[in-house]
Order: C-alpha cells, then sequence, then structure tokens
C-alpha cells in the first residue's frame, strides 16, 4: 500500500511538473489597477457602440467594440465597467453568464438586461457543401472578470476566454 501511494505521489508529481508551462486562465482575477474605458482606447479598441447603462446596476460604461494585436486577428468583445472589482463580481458576473456561452439568453424577453441583446448574438447560415446551421447564434463563448471590468468575448467557449486574455494580457502591459 505504501508503495503504491509513494508511485502515486511520485507520477502526479512529476506530471506537473512536465514542462507544461501553459498558463492557467482564469474567468475572475484580481488586480490592484482600476481601468476606464479610455484604457481600453489608448490599445487600439475601437467602438462600435455605447450602451445605455442606466439598467446595468453599479456600471459606469458599456461598450461594444472590436481589438486585434493587429488588423488580421480582431475579435469582437462587450465590456462593461465597475468602479469596483467587488462590484463587477457582485453585480456583473451574473449577468455576464446570462449572456455568454453555448447556451446564453439572445431573446430579449428572457434577458436580465436588454440593452445590446442584438449584438449578443451571430447569424450562422449554411457551410461550404451545406454543412453547417442556420438560425442565431451566442457571439460571446466566454467571460473574464478582471479588475473593475467585465469582458464578453467573441468565439466559441473553448477559445473565447483566451481571446479575453488577450485583451488582458495586452492591458495589463
Amino acid at each position: 500500500m505504501l508503495v503504491t501511494i509513494s508511485f502515486a505521489l511520485l507520477f502526479f508529481s512529476c506530471s506537473e511538473n512536465s514542462g507544461n508551462n501553459k498558463k492557467v486562465l482564469e474567468v475572475v482575477t484580481n488586480s490592484q489597477n482600476i481601468f476606464s474605458i479610455d484604457d481600453f482606447y489608448n490599445l487600439g479598441f475601437k467602438k462600435y457602440r455605447e450602451y445605455d447603462v442606466a439598467d446595468l446596476d453599479g456600471a459606469t460604461d458599456a461598450v461594444f467594440g472590436f481589438w486585434g494585436p493587429d488588423s488580421f486577428s480582431r475579435k469582437e468583445y462587450e465590456l462593461r465597467i465597475y468602479n469596483s472589482h467587488s462590484e463587477a463580481i457582485n453585480l456583473g458576473e451574473k449577468l455576464a453568464e446570462e449572456a455568454t456561452g453555448n447556451d446564453a439568453v439572445l431573446k430579449s424577453s428572457k434577458s436580465s438586461w436588454k440593452e445590446g441583446i442584438k449584438d449578443r448574438r451571430t447569424i450562422g447560415g449554411p457551410g461550404a457543401g451545406g454543412g453547417g446551421r442556420s438560425g442565431t447564434f451566442p457571439k460571446y463563448g466566454n467571460y473574464a472578470i478582471f479588475a473593475n471590468v467585465v469582458m464578453l468575448c467573441e468565439g466559441a467557449e473553448e477559445i473565447a476566454l483566451q481571446v479575453c486574455w488577450d485583451l488582458i494580457d495586452q492591458l495589463s502591459n
């Protein structure tokens, strides 16, 4: 029994340090910084639309736009700015969960915050050879909360968190 436990501990400790330095992408990350929408504009974030935040409790700004490290890698985002990290979590996380992922709420009659709901949809049609799906689908596969910012990020659930972190990494530098 002792040999089995020792082997298991050795196996797991080696597998954790097997040279895989892949960064763990967190959905919620605190920072000592407080960001404004101007911080994103200074990175080259381009605004399509600014939303009315009267019904978005605690938010100071909400913007739909795009950013990318180059003109060939641009993705769409919805940024929601709060006064603090705790407000972003307490007031913004539930709404971010509702607006992202494969089961995102895309009908205004069911949405908790209706502003910008049309921008959270993407239309799909038949792909090459007729194998695609048609209908309305969620644009934002995931979200991240970094400091006082809630960001909804374009892409399938599996890659959208990386899309969020591409922007967060740029903001952090």
